[in-house]
């Protein structure tokens, strides 16, 4: 007689839970992808053992935080690629991140710097950086427009081949981040390319990676076509999808990433928006995209706990961001009676997380019921979600 050991019986239970979640969500022709399977990848596909690898990163990432750097950089005439920050009262953060960048083995990049309205020192600082550094252009928001904004008309401008996106207190992780990436990206003529980042909680503690994300959910490279790209983003519920929100541990075609830009519009990236951006500039850069491919790849240094939208936003933006999400979704999934009906799974996320605070205000109830008419009206949504929808939100409908 054989025994499943423990590593097995986790196994199955994974497997399991995905495809009752699946059943759920009453998708029909929608299979398992071979990316489902936690296990399916080696532990480690680097050149170097895991201690070696977090070791380097973490010299590199004491470099950057505590070395000033007096070198000059020249601009390149056609950087292969541009990495774009959006700053907001960033003074204690951007020189370190900066330097995460400048001292990368590959130096025929630019940097494109959105500084959004900040009110301390943080211009001040970059604007005394970009006389050493003239691959650095500032763009300066007359007013606080949001990240998405800023990233937005960032990437209008960039003249690289690639675009890498930085959080203004976050550090790429290693000197060869953007060599690594740009080389594989090209090999395969790949829109968009996806790696690791690493968790740090305490810079005096060890460097872990970010379990809940990447720990066991990805072979070692992949790729996906449509229309998968479109639609396993949103299954929010799933714990081993979640990682695809956000927008800094990805390398992506200019020329894609400008597309998607084009596509959402200026009436929309012009909105505030500081809650649930990645998560809707992903949206539309996976519908545009043909190509994806995850490598095990450390890229960023993500530091948690500091001064960041997750911990700093009002409940009413973070609502307002949640329904933006809902409206993309609608507005990009066409035709595609799989996605549609996936609206629901996110209208379902809002109501339970939102329902005790009333949305806040009538910018953000008006804006739901937009959207829920929407949904209710539109032919590729089953009777049964259209149920759910009217029970859920009843006042709405009144």
């Amino acid at each position: 007689m054989k025994y499943f050991n423990f590593n097995d019986l986790i196994k199955i239970n994974i497997i399991l839970n995905l495809i009752i979640f699946d059943k759920k969500l009453s998708i029909s022709n929608f299979h398992i992808h071979p990316f489902y399977s936690p296990f399916r990848r080696t532990i480690l596909s680097l050149d170097k053992s895991k201690n070696q690898t977090l070791q380097d990163g973490r010299n590199f990432l004491d470099k950057c935080l505590n070395l000033s750097n007096h070198q000059k950089y020249n601009l390149f005439e056609n950087p292969k690629v541009t990495a774009i920050i959006p700053l907001f009262n960033c003074e204690k953060t951007i020189e370190q991140a900066l330097h995460s960048i400048q001292y990368q083995n590959i130096s025929n990049f630019e940097i494109i710097l959105v500084n959004d309205f900040s009110k301390d020192n943080t211009y001040e600082i970059i604007k005394n950086i970009k006389k050493d550094d003239q691959r650095i252009i500032i763009i300066n928001n007359h007013r606080n427009m949001g990240t998405l904004y800023s990233r937005s008309i960032a990437s209008l401008i960039a003249n690289g081949e690639y675009i890498f996106s930085l959080d203004n207190d976050d550090l790429f992780f290693y000197y060869d981040v953007f060599d690594y990436i740009y080389k594989k990206a090209k090999k395969d003529d790949l829109d968009i390319i996806g790696f690791l980042a690493i968790n740090i909680r305490n810079y005096t503690a060890d460097i872990t990676r970010m379990i809940d994300l990447y720990t066991y959910q990805f072979p070692d490279e992949f790729y996906l076509e449509q229309p998968e790209l479109g639609i396993w983003m949103i299954k929010f519920n799933n714990k081993f999808l979640i990682h695809n929100n956000m927008i800094w541990d990805k390398c992506i075609k200019t020329l894609i990433y400008k597309k998607a830009v084009n596509l959402l519009g200026f009436k929309r990236y012009s909105k505030f928006l500081s809650w649930a951006e990645d998560t809707s500039i992903n949206y539309v850069l996976l519908k545009t995209a043909k190509s994806f491919k995850y490598i095990y790849k450390y890229g960023v240094a993500h530091f948690v706990g500091r001064n960041t939208a997750s911990n700093t936003q009002p409940i009413e933006l973070k609502i307002f961001g949640e329904l933006f999400l809902l409206d993309i979704i609608f507005d990009f999934s066409g035709n595609n009676i799989e996605e549609k009906n996936l609206l629901i799974d996110q209208a379902l996320y809002i109501y339970k997380g939102y329902k005790i605070n009333r949305y806040i205000n009538n910018t953000n109830s008006n804006y739901l019921k937009s959207i829920l008419k929407k949904i209710f009206n539109c032919k590729y949504t089953s009777k049964l979600n259209k149920r759910k929808i009217k029970k859920l939100f009843i006042t709405f409908f009144n």
